[in-house]
């Protein structure tokens, strides 16, 4: 005889005894057990599940262990944060409007500011600082040079000896423009001084706050003036330098 049919017999003689004590259970007590159980188990489950959705407080989906009717896990869905909105700050950037464009319409050159120098470039010149106006200053020379190389080398031409204010800065050169011979004269007038150029003069106000004057004529009277049609050019590239 096996151990399982021995068990079976000492269960059968068991069950046989009349002198063994009724049960104290039957099927529906167990069955009310069980759901007791069940139910405790659930409670538990909820109740841990609220626990951790508390502590989580994010957007998502936290599964749960627990089965569903249809035997799927059980899911509590958490709410999904909407994002920040700006701050006041940021708000206040985006409507703020750009900055000004410059005044004046296309093709109209503005006047540099005063003091304003060249992009990238030297501070302006600005007046002289001589007792009289120097007719041939040096520093005024070396800036014409630079957008005239023609200039550069060209011969002082004769000046008279007026004393001018000393702000004021000249040059006046004998050029040649090919076959062009003639005078080229540059002056600046510092600010407050009131131009009066001569007949053809092209003017501008500087980055200083002055005012540049440059005219041509030619080398006697009805000859062709040098550089006439590079006066505007001329004007337009020296007056953020001075």
């Amino acid at each position: 005889m096996t151990d399982d049919e021995r068990l079976g017999a000492l269960f059968r003689a068991a069950a046989s005894d009349s002198a063994a004590p009724e049960p104290g259970f039957d099927h529906d007590s167990i069955v009310r057990t069980s759901r007791r159980i069940t139910a405790r188990r659930r409670t538990a489950v909820v109740v841990g599940g609220l626990a951790l959705f508390a502590v989580v407080g994010v957007g998502g989906a936290i599964v749960l262990p627990g089965r569903t009717a249809g035997g799927d896990a059980a899911t509590v869905a958490a709410p999904m944060h909407a994002p920040e909105g700006p701050s006041a700050d940021s708000r206040a950037q985006r409507k703020a409007p750009p900055p000004a464009a410059a005044e004046g319409g296309p093709g109209v050159l503005m006047a540099p500011a005063p003091g304003a120098a060249a992009v990238g470039g030297p501070p302006p010149l600005g007046p002289g600082t001589t007792q009289c106006a120097d007719r041939q200053d040096p520093a005024l020379r070396a800036v014409v040079e630079e957008f005239l190389p023609e200039a550069i080398g060209a011969p002082e031409a004769a000046v008279t000896e007026e004393c001018r204010p000393g702000g004021e800065r000249g040059v006046n050169l004998e050029v040649g423009d090919g076959g062009t011979a003639g005078l080229l004269t540059v002056q600046y007038l510092p600010p407050g001084a009131a131009p009066s150029p001569p007949e053809g003069a092209v003017t501008a106000p500087t980055a200083s706050g002055g005012t540049v004057v440059v005219s041509t004529r030619g080398d006697g009277p009805g000859a062709p003036a040098p550089f006439a049609d590079r006066l505007h050019p001329l004007v337009t590239q020296l007056a953020p330098r001075l």
